[in-house]
């Protein structure tokens, strides 16, 4: 006899990233043009964000990932998906392969302030 076994999807980036998939959570989408669709997911706390990148083309693409996400001392990190990243004058550049994606994370150590 064998035993049945539940398996409960596994929150992306680990339970540190969990607020920003809860209930109570923000889902903000993204403009970044025709061929890239975005979403911003935060915790209630406003401590917690995941950033979901798509490219939705048959063509390479790239974006600034760190004008997306709000700043703070918390580092940029990498949760799932695919990409590849440079630095660029400064800043980061992603750039993902057709029809891919790729998840990033920052915990901020204070609730963001809203101007």
């Amino acid at each position: 006899m064998t035993a049945t076994q539940l398996i409960a999807p596994a929150t992306p980036g680990g339970a540190a990233f969990a607020p920003a998939f809860a209930a109570e959570a923000a889902l903000r989408d993204l403009e970044l043009g025709p061929a890239l669709k975005a979403e911003v997911r935060s915790g209630a706390a406003g401590t917690v964000h995941v950033l979901t990148v798509r490219n939705t083309t048959g063509e390479p693409q790239e974006f600034q990932p760190e004008a997306l996400l709000p700043q703070g001392e918390g580092a940029l990190l990498f949760l799932g998906g695919a990409s590849t990243t440079e630095e660029n004058d400064g800043g980061l550049v992603a750039r993902l392969a057709p029809h891919g994606f790729v998840r990033l994370g920052r915990i901020l150590e204070r609730p963001q302030e809203h101007a």
